[in-house]
């Protein structure tokens, strides 16, 4: 399923059918998702989001495959007693939505590539995954005419930001 979703994401051809959504639903039926496994885990998966977001025009079962991934890498990646953090505000015309971890962090060297079609980290303690779910997430945001980027330092954590136009431009 994935390396049809990259290849028609590389065609031009990802199905995205779009209805007016409420973020705020939406990203807690993520949470909901993934709080069994951070609680089996030992990890604090923690939402901060505001009881009102405008109203976003997206396809909410892919915004949820790219919620999915981001809070499936940072529970994969942070380990036992590590806390993750979803957030989300309006911000400029737009709702930023953020995943934040206090795992080992992302070399530098590393961040360009993150996105990159079946790109892993060289760390050999690192959890290996099929190095397509960051792909699939940017060609998902990119086709919703948002922006997704990663901060990270090493030893302090991780932060993957997205951002969704709150009307379509």
């Amino acid at each position: 399923h994935d390396l049809l979703d990259v290849t028609n994401i590389e065609a031009g051809h990802l199905s995205i059918e779009r209805r007016e959504e409420d973020m705020v639903i939406l990203l807690f039926r993520a949470i909901e998702m993934f709080q069994p496994i951070a609680d089996e885990r030992g990890i604090a998966l923690a939402a901060e989001v505001p009881p009102h977001l405008p109203k976003v025009f997206l396809d909410a079962e892919r915004i949820l495959q790219v919620l999915s991934n981001l809070l499936g890498n940072s529970i994969k990646f942070v380990g036992g007693g590590g806390s993750v953090t979803l957030r989300a505000v309006k911000e400029h015309g737009a709702v930023h939505v953020s995943v934040a971890d206090d795992g080992p962090g992302i070399p530098a060297e590393e961040l360009p590539h993150v996105f990159d079609r079946f790109w892993h980290s060289r760390r050999p303690s690192s959890p290996r995954g099929s190095g397509l779910g960051l792909a699939i997430a940017k060609g998902i945001v990119d086709a919703h005419r948002g922006r997704i980027w990663i901060e990270s330092v090493v030893g302090e954590g991780t932060t993957v930001h997205l951002t969704l136009p709150v009307r379509e431009g």
